[in-house]
């Protein structure tokens, strides 16, 4: 069974342009793990475009084999390093994984 991990970041940035750099260096982060680490089967980021305000900055949308495949993911070295930058940046984070 394939398992969905849907992760959101809200920012640390200042100001909108902040948050929406932040997000940018995020995704470009995050994106080459596609193809980096075995068992992903999609992996997508898309940056918040409307109401700033109010909602989060970025969102990751991963597909995995299975669960085994999401533990490799969370451990690999090269993810390690991603997440290490998006600490950097997050204000917030909310997850949740799921079969599909």
């Amino acid at each position: 069974m394939t398992v969905r991990h849907i992760v959101s970041w809200k920012m640390n940035g200042e100001t909108a342009e902040d948050r929406a750099r932040q997000a940018q260096e995020v995704s470009d982060a995050l994106t080459p793990l596609r193809d980096l680490v075995p068992g992903v089967l999609a992996l997508n980021v898309h940056l918040n475009e409307y109401n700033a305000d109010a909602n989060w900055d970025v969102v990751l949308v991963s597909d995995h084999t299975d669960k085994a495949a999401l533990d490799v993911y969370a451990t690999h070295p090269d993810h390690l390093a991603a997440a290490a930058r998006v600490k950097e940046r997050a204000a917030a984070r909310a997850g949740v994984d799921f079969e599909v």
